[in-house]
């Protein structure tokens, strides 16, 4: 890629606007999350297995669908650039989904069926119309190691803050729109998370500055060989996939039984509240002081701590189900090492993707934000989906019956399936402990390299 840099310095009104796309386009993705598969099994009355099985096939497609609308994303020329276009026109398209998501109530038999796969498959590619040219931004707004650790706060606070809100008020939220009747609470509710949606990313696209812009008449053209190539050549880059697929396998599988453990186990809703209410303030806490982080400790020690806070999260929700089901002090101290593990763990492994963009530059003399982004999405939505299916099908084998108490052995076996899979994050944390390099000083050596290479694409433009 040839480049004309203008400046590496992040002014304010562009870490505000990036940072407020962040908070509309990740409060429908923790809506769908969240309340998806409890609203389609306790509220549409859809088999658990069934919901599982189209949560699978739809990523199933995604490992094609994915790359392809990456690689789309990489070849778009308009006067707004190649990203902004796919961030406007992805969030309009996905509020809409979001909204169909939760109207299936409104149909029944097989017409509902059909309905939940063709929005579910629907909601899943306009996502990454959205999300991988907002990331792809990233690389384009500095080049500067620095500056984007000064940035990244912004856009991970506010879509923090987004998944504390919406998972924390959103049961009262549902119970309060629909007024008994949940369905239409949950579809009022999606429609508030695409209004956010929509306005947040007209917000990114108008104010969000780049400091450097392709050269399309010099750049090496990307074929999609190439970009492939990009996915499996880049060493760093597989490694910080096969991570991040273990550790959204565990807070997925988390996440979507989150209401179940909560109502089933516990028996309180309300203490869900309580543990992301807790999770919010010192999450949001943990991307304040992140800069300050990241120069006390360094990455590697920040990116660990991260890795591991959700065993020690989970320990905690093991003695509280087993020995004091009432405690909010345990909840709450469960929900402060969730949050911050959540919200510094997604801080960072967006800016290692940055870096490992920067990566295969040096090495392989190839730029492909966008490939890169969605190959990340598509890991994070497959994780989602595997754990989607493998939900369905446990609560089946578990004998889960919605709206209904449940036996000893149900609530047992549906503890062991909410704690346990926290200790993929401990292989996590041995797989970026062992394979991943980008840190400290190699990272420098990254940065020089393509400070000098622009540089001097920019003196022979002139």
């Amino acid at each position: 890629m040839s480049a004309m840099i203008r400046k590496d310095k992040v002014g304010m009104p562009t870490k505000l606007a990036f940072g407020f796309g962040g908070f509309g386009k990740d409060f429908g993705l923790v809506v769908v999350n969240t309340f998806l598969f409890f609203y389609y099994t306790d509220v549409v009355g859809a088999s658990a297995a069934f919901i599982g099985s189209v949560f699978l096939g739809a990523r199933i497609w995604d490992t094609i669908n994915d790359p392809l609308l990456g690689y789309l994303v990489t070849k778009t020329k308009s006067r707004w650039g190649k990203y902004k276009p796919w961030i406007f026109i992805g969030n309009i398209l996905n509020a809409l989904f979001i909204v169909a998501l939760f109207s299936a109530h409104l149909f029944s038999g097989t017409e509902q069926l059909i309905y939940i796969v063709i929005t579910y498959v629907g909601w899943g590619m306009t996502y990454t119309l959205l999300d991988a040219p907002f990331w792809s931004l990233i690389p384009t707004i500095t080049l500067d190691k620095g500056e984007r650790e000064r940035l990244m706060p912004y856009p991970r606070l506010l879509a923090s803050l987004a998944n504390y809100i919406a998972s924390g008020v959103g049961v009262m939220a549902v119970s309060k729109l629909g007024a008994g009747d949940d369905g239409h609470g949950f579809m009022l509710f999606a429609v508030i998370s695409g209004v956010l949606a929509v306005i947040s990313a007209t917000v990114t696209c108008i104010w969000t500055e780049q400091s450097f812009e392709e050269n399309t008449q010099t750049a090496k053209p990307l074929k999609i060989k190439d970009a492939l190539r990009l996915i499996f050549k880049n060493d760093q880059f597989v490694v910080l996939l096969s991570l991040a697929l273990l550790y959204n396998i565990a807070a997925n599988m988390t996440g979507g039984l989150n209401l179940y453990f909560y109502t089933y186990v516990l028996g309180d809703q309300s203490l869900f509240t309580t543990y992301m209410l807790w999770a919010g303030i010192f999450g949001t806490g943990s991307l304040l002081i992140f800069p300050q982080l990241m120069e006390q400790f360094g990455r590697k020690f920040v990116f660990s701590v991260s890795l591991l806070l959700p065993v020690a999260s989970a320990a905690i929700l093991y003695l509280v189900a087993n020995y004091a089901p009432e405690s909010k002090m345990l909840v709450s101290i469960a929900g402060i090492t969730g949050g911050v593990s959540t919200a510094v763990y997604w801080l960072m492994v967006l800016l290692m993707v940055a870096d490992t963009v920067d990566y295969g530059d040096m090495k392989m003399g190839i730029r492909s934000e966008s490939v890169s982004y969605s190959v990340h999405t598509l890991i994070s939505k497959c994780s989602g989906a595997l754990t989607g299916f493998l939900i369905g099908i446990s609560l089946t084998m578990i004998s889960y019956v919605p709206n209904q108490e449940q036996t000893a052995d149900t609530l047992q076996s549906l503890q062991l399936i909410y704690l346990a899979p926290a200790l993929l994050c401990l292989i996590s944390y041995f797989i970026y402990i062992k394979f991943y390099r980008l840190n400290d000083h190699e990272l420098d050596k990254v940065q020089q390299n393509l400070e000098e290479k622009y540089a001097a694409d920019t003196a022979e433009a002139l």
